[in-house]
Order: C-alpha cells, then sequence, then structure tokens
C-alpha cells in the first residue's frame, strides 16, 4: 500500500491553496447538479413530453450554454475570472429559483434556454482562474484538481437528485439554486481581492514569447479548431449517458433513483483516479493520451448492449470514465498550454463553447435516434462516435508532430 499511497499523496500535494481555494468553489456549485440530468424525465414525468420533444428541450439548454461559454470567456478578461463566477453563479442561483414558478412549457422553455446561459458562463472563468493561480509546470495538475472537484460534485448532485424528485421535481431547482448561491458567496467571502500574476518565472516570460505568435482569436488557431472538431464526435458519445440514457433507464424501468446511484459511477471513478493517473502521465505527450481516451469513451457504450440488466450499465459508466480520464484532462490541459496568456480566458471560452455545442446537438440527435431507432442503434451510435473522434485526434497529432520535427 506504500507506493499506492505515495503516488495519491505527490497526486495531489505541491499545489498553493489559492489554487484549492477556487476549486472548493467549484465543488460547492456541481453539488446542487440535477436540474440538467433529470430534465428528461421531469418533461415525461409532468408534460408527457416523448424522449425526441424532451431531447430538443434540453438541446435548448445547450443553446443557452453556448451563448453562456463565449459571454463568460468575454468577460472574464475584462472584469476578472473570480468577479465572473461569482456574478455568474449568483445569477444562477436566482433564475433556478424563479424556475420552480414555471407552470406551464410557454415559460418553462425559453427559461431553460436562459438557465443554459447563466449555468455555462461560469466555466471559463473557473478554468482560467485555476490555470492562473499556478506556475506553468503545475498547471496540469491544478486543472485536474478543478475537475476533481466537479466530478465529485457530480456524484453528491444527481444521486442526492434522484431521492428529491421521487418526493417533488421542484426540489431539484431549490438544491441546484442553493448550491449555486453557497459557491457565490464563498468566492466572494475568501477570492473577491486576488488578483492573478501575469507571470510566474523568466522561463515563463520566455514561453509567453512563443505563445505570442499564436492567434489571439481561438477560432484563427488552426490546431485548436482541428482539436475541437474531433472533441465534437467525442463530446456527442459522451453526453448521451446522462442526456438521453436516463430517460433510456427509465423506460426499461428504473426508479430515478437508482438511475441516479447509475450516473454517479462516472464521477466517483473519475474522483478516485483522475489525480494519480494525470500525475503519472505528466511527462507524456498529451495528444496520445487523448486519442486512446477518446476510443474507449466510445467502446464503453458496447457494454450497454450486454444482457447483464444494472450489471451491464455500472460495467458501461465505468469504462466510459476510463476514456474521459486520459481524454478530458490532458485535452483541457493542452489547451491552456497552448493559449497565450493574453488570450486564455477566449481559449478556455471557446473550448467551453465546444462542450456546449455538442450539448445542443448530443439530447436532439439521442432522443431521435432513441425514438425512432431503439437503445440499440443509440449505442452502437456512440460507438461510432468515439471512433471517429479517436482517428482525428490521431491525425491531428501526427501533423502536430510533423509540424515540431520541421
Amino acid at each position: 500500500m506504500r507506493p499506492v499511497l505515495g503516488l495519491y499523496r505527490d497526486a495531489f500535494g505541491g499545489l498553493p491553496r489559492l489554487t484549492w481555494l477556487l476549486c472548493a468553489a467549484a465543488f460547492l456549485n456541481r453539488c446542487g447538479s440535477m436540474v440538467v440530468p433529470f430534465l428528461g424525465p421531469y418533461l415525461k414525468a409532468k408534460f408527457g413530453m416523448p424522449a425526441d420533444h424532451a431531447g430538443l428541450v434540453v438541446s435548448l439548454y445547450g443553446v443557452g450554454a453556448i451563448l453562456g461559454s463565449w459571454l463568460g470567456g468575454a468577460l472574464t478578461a475584462r472584469i476578472g475570472p473570480v468577479r465572473l463566477q461569482i456574478g455568474a453563479l449568483g445569477a444562477s442561483a436566482a433564475w433556478m429559483l424563479l424556475m420552480t414558478q414555471c407552470g406551464g412549457l410557454a415559460t418553462l422553455v425559453p427559461a431553460v434556454f436562459v438557465l443554459g446561459l447563466l449555468n455555462d458562463a461560469f466555466r471559463p472563468g473557473s478554468n482560467t482562474a485555476v490555470a492562473q493561480s499556478v506556475p506553468p509546470h503545475l498547471r496540469r495538475k491544478a486543472l485536474s484538481l478543478n475537475r476533481f472537484a466537479l466530478n465529485l460534485g457530480w456524484a453528491c448532485g444527481p444521486t442526492i437528485g434522484g431521492y428529491l424528485i421521487e418526493l417533488d421535481f421542484v426540489w431539484m431547482f431549490v438544491a441546484d439554486g442553493v448550491t449555486c448561491a453557497l459557491a457565490a458567496l464563498w468566492l466572494r467571502q475568501v477570492l473577491r481581492q486576488w488578483r492573478p500574476v501575469a507571470a510566474w518565472t523568466d522561463a515563463a516570460v520566455a514561453a509567453d514569447a512563443v505563445e505570442a505568435a499564436r492567434p489571439a482569436s481561438p477560432w484563427r488557431d488552426g490546431h485548436f479548431v482541428r482539436l475541437m472538431v474531433a472533441n465534437t464526435f467525442v463530446l456527442l458519445a459522451f453526453m448521451q449517458y446522462f442526456a438521453t440514457g436516463t430517460r433510456v433507464f427509465v423506460d426499461q424501468g428504473w426508479g430515478e433513483a437508482a438511475v441516479g446511484w447509475f450516473l454517479a459511477v462516472n464521477p466517483i471513478l473519475i474522483t478516485l483516479f483522475e489525480m494519480p493517473v494525470v500525475h503519472a502521465m505528466r511527462a507524456r505527450r498529451p495528444l496520445p493520451a487523448v486519442e486512446l481516451g477518446a476510443l474507449v469513451i466510445g467502446l464503453g457504450y458496447l457494454c450497454f448492449l450486454l444482457p447483464w440488466g444494472g450489471l451491464a450499465i455500472v460495467l458501461g459508466m465505468a469504462i466510459v470514465a476510463g476514456g474521459e480520464l486520459l481524454q478530458m484532462p490532458m485535452l483541457g490541459a493542452h489547451v491552456n498550454d497552448i493559449a497565450p496568456d493574453r488570450a486564455r480566458g477566449a481559449y478556455n471560452g471557446a473550448y467551453g463553447v465546444n462542450f456546449t455545442f455538442a450539448l445542443v446537438f448530443a439530447p436532439a440527435l439521442g432522443g431521435f435516434v432513441y425514438e425512432r431507432m431503439g437503445a440499440d442503434a443509440l449505442w452502437w451510435s456512440c460507438a461510432a462516435m468515439g471512433s471517429i473522434g479517436a482517428l482525428l485526434f490521431a491525425a491531428e497529432a501526427g501533423r502536430a508532430r510533423r509540424a515540431a520535427a520541421g
């Protein structure tokens, strides 16, 4: 056990107190994540909405999230990453409490769009603040700690939410809003005076001189854009486990509480293993790991085809989590490595747009495939999308190697 304990100690050690405080806010925020994963069952229970129509409503959340990610990235540079997070979290808290008063689709549908905008404005500020809280050589570890905090919160949110909505769906809005408010108050109390430093060492200054040659806009950076195209395919598969999967599992006879536990498998495994894995791979190039992780994510969905009941679902969730801990932290760190300091918020905002763009289409496409062709077709489609993403990442990794050699 000593080598294992030493690995965990090394994986979590060395980060400044400031990084831990920032990640604590992300944990508090994600502890209430209930509305998005249970929006599909909510629309079915309250409005009798079929899966393909419910997918369109969840996609509307993604449309708002695209705008929120872009706006959050732009405002991060203007008002600072901490102020941006406080404002976004406070607005999200107020809006979710207002959504408890939505009695019909005429008010609920536009409210879902606004919720997506407010929720995802937080993400660029969180990633940027964490990346700026450490010297460059600790950036990958710091961003992994932030994902650790998010996944630990995600392990709590849907699990508790599954029990709350069995009492009344209104409690998922209340709990989600309260945790957003607590996160905003936390940041305002402990970090409102913090301002990130421009550079940490002479080596960082030299690196920034090289980064200055990169475009200030991420959308003019060909390497970044090609990575995001590949990532879109992977995310369209990855998001199905909560975008359409919750509806599939409920239709297969599982209760909401059981579905909440299924959803918790992924973040629990990420919480336990991501930091040690990232620490062990600290000296490796990121893109080969991203490529492998994308393939594993896609193939993990084939487990849902096995006739093993809940065991097949748990196994599939575990394999998808294994792919995630290889692909997502390494890709996020790579994005922050290639981003110039002057445009780090813009790059993180664009990276967030990529996630939310997928969130627009994943529920709609997943709901359409499930409603028209069934669950088996949905899981085969996920495997195909993950494999395509892996091939595109492999092609970009080869292009990057050739460019470096040249």
